[in-house]
């Protein structure tokens, strides 16, 4: 049953002694913060609070200074340590150790799967050492068992072990699936008088290729953390290059901009950074922290604060800039495909759920230091609430000079300081393509109009900020303040090729 794979202490994320009352009053707090920080400028036109509004406009444009500055200063960090890592040979540097690969499949076909397990196969670690634990949807087990018997023949001898495991269709999300094949491969090297902690467990997407240093760079990162067992390993290069040059322009300035965010965050924001998509944690240590949430829509960023709390605030990131290889949004047709678009972004965005649970872990957990309450509480609200807001300043600084005869009446010269200010952030977008071209290289025989065009699609950026970069998440945190859970279904991105 759906209870035997919950945590014990927890349901629907939150320990179980938070009562209905607190609950809802976490749950208001993010989608509170984000409207009344969404309204103020409408509330200060409305009733003529010009230096309010000055005010108000001076921080965010300052604000977006400093963090246009930090993320390029981050990329080019990021990607001199990516060139670097690339041609160590990690092989080298580190002892045997035992892999198990959390593979959760919904209804994707071999031309998802095959080049994802094949770039796995060709890993450069002892593959010999890797369960590939395949997480299968009960809906959909027929097809896909199909699928696994084929993979098992052509790349069984490339592994240990491959194995799969079918849970409940009653148990929604992502988290319920590789909770439970993770449950049962636990259950299974138990019988088998084997340590969890001797396994590094990856858990991924099922589109995802890893570049062939991937497992070995983590490897050698994870023996040689003295924090190992309280660590959680990631790649700060997360590229879309499958089919980034095939999806229509919004999707890939979109996942153009999140593998730049990724990169920069590890790079000048390493404390800032929790799990998301893929990453590794000793097999132990999953146990320790009682597996995932499976009654929570996103469960990926849940387990990095689940195990904060848990550990009295002593779980943390480590990177390795070792690229891998994923999928760009994409359905069958170019509507259908920013409804993907958009549905994924709502999904990630109902990850605003830690803010709640964390908080409660935090008033319920009395071990975790008052220095270490206050580092956790203003990642929350910097990463869950102030980084989604600070978009609102590209229309800002239009609002303010479109009422620009009231603010010269005040103060003449402070709007064109920060019109000045916005300007230079902007023009940030300049050494921005470059650095993005290294890791995304263009196709080859590119026209001149080509490169023009490419250029207008890094400046798109700022309109993905302003429509799937902050629409959905507004969305999410809205629901989440009114009471309404998650619709059931919206589980999955599917991948799906375009249509010619």
């Amino acid at each position: 049953s759906s209870d035997t794979l919950k945590p014990s202490d927890r349901h629907i994320g939150f320990p179980t002694e938070t009562s209905t009352f607190l609950r809802r009053c976490l749950e208001i707090i993010p989608g509170a913060l984000t409207w009344a920080l969404v309204v103020i400028p409408v509330v200060g036109f409305i009733f003529g609070l010009t230096s309010i509004l000055i005010g108000y406009f001076t921080i965010l444009v300052i604000y977006w200074l400093y963090v246009s500055t930090r993320f390029v200063y981050g990329l080019w960090i990021g990607i001199r340590r990516t060139k670097r890592e690339l041609k160590i040979d990690w092989i080298e540097r580190y002892n045997d150790l035992n892999y198990v690969l959390i593979y959760p499949i919904h209804s994707e076909g071999l031309k998802t799967m095959e080049p994802s397990v094949m770039g796995w196969a060709n890993s450069d670690v002892d593959t010999g050492k890797i369960s590939l634990v395949v997480a299968i949807e009960e809906d959909h087990a027929q097809k896909c068992i199909e699928n696994f018997e084929y993979i098992k023949e052509k790349y069984g001898n490339h592994f240990r072990e491959i194995i799969y495991y079918i849970h409940p269709s009653n148990i929604e999300g992502k988290g319920a699936n590789i909770n439970y094949a993770t449950r049962n491969f636990v259950n299974k090297i138990n019988e088998r008088g084997e340590d969890t902690q001797n396994y590094l467990l990856f858990t991924f997407d099922c589109d995802q290729i890893p570049h062939r240093k991937y497992m070995s760079a983590i490897t050698y990162k994870y023996l040689n953390s003295p924090n190992r067992y309280h660590q959680f390993f990631s790649s700060a290069v997360h590229t879309f290059n499958n089919n980034i040059w095939r999806v229509p322009i919004s999707v890939r300035a979109y996942s153009s901009s999140l593998t730049l965010t990724v990169l920069h965050g590890w790079t000048v924001m390493k404390n800032s950074k929790d799990t998301w998509s893929s990453y590794a944690v000793n097999l132990k240590t999953v146990v320790d922290v009682n597996y995932w949430c499976p009654d929570i829509e996103n469960d990926d960023t849940a387990f990095y604060w689940n195990a904060k709390i848990r550990f009295n605030g002593d779980f943390t990131g480590e990177e390795v800039y070792i690229p891998t290889y994923n999928d760009a949004v994409e359905n069958e047709n170019y509507i259908d495909t920013h409804q993907s678009l958009y549905d994924q972004q709502y999904r990630w965005g109902c990850g605003i759920i830690v803010f709640p649970i964390t908080i409660a872990g935090l008033f319920y957990n009395s071990e975790i230091s008052l220095k270490k309450r206050l580092g956790i509480l203003w990642r929350l609200l910097d990463n869950q609430v102030l980084l989604l807001n600070v978009v609102y300043l590209i229309i800002g600084i239009p609002i303010v000079s479109f009422f620009y005869t009231n603010f010269i009446i005040i103060q003449p010269v402070l709007p064109y300081l920060l019109v000045y200010i916005s300007l230079g952030a902007t023009l940030l977008y300049i050494p921005i393509l470059f650095l993005r071209r290294e890791l995304m290289p263009i196709p080859s025989g590119w026209n001149n109009w080509r490169h023009v065009w490419d250029i207008l699609e890094t400046l798109y950026i700022s309109v993905n900020m302003l429509t799937f970069g902050f629409i959905p998440y507004l969305h999410a945190q809205t629901m989440l303040l009114i009471g309404i859970k998650p619709k059931k279904g919206l589980i999955t991105t599917k991948k799906i090729t375009i249509k010619e």
